[in-house]
């Protein structure tokens, strides 16, 4: 009797997951049905040729001139953009809790190409080539 009993109550709780589980496979299929329909009203009729190609032109013209920044700044490594911090020469610098005030000042930096090139290839182009290049489903 006790092997009923326990039968009867886990079967029970293996049927209310089995049941949470199918109802929520059959909501995540409704929203890839709903969202399937709207990628085809987007992509199909008089705006979606232009949608398809404008997101093109845009992925190629952005992806060109980074790869021109990045080829410029690959063959000239050492050269140095230099600008400047605090343009504006607001603020002070505050020694023993403000009793003495210095204006604070207008310093250089200076970043180097080479470490442009090196953060456009390490970072921004994964970044961007990943974005516009792999394949979501659409056509």
């Amino acid at each position: 009797m006790l092997g009923s009993v326990l039968k009867g109550v886990f079967g029970s709780i293996t049927d209310s997951r089995q049941q949470k589980y199918e109802l929520e496979l059959a909501r995540e299929c409704r929203n890839n049905e709903q969202a399937l329909a709207f990628q085809q009203q987007i992509n199909t009729g008089e705006g979606g040729l232009f949608t398809r190609a404008t997101r093109r032109m845009l992925a190629l013209t952005l992806m060109g001139t980074l790869s021109a920044v990045v080829i410029l700044c690959t063959l000239f490594p050492s050269a140095k953009i230099i600008t400047t911090t605090n343009l504006t020469g607001e603020g002070t610098t505050s020694i023993l809790f403000g009793l003495i005030s210095i204006p604070a000042e207008q310093t250089t930096l200076e970043i180097t190409t080479g470490a442009l090139s090196y953060y456009f290839v390490v970072v921004l182009a994964p970044m961007v080539t990943g974005f516009y290049f792999t394949p979501s489903g659409k056509r």
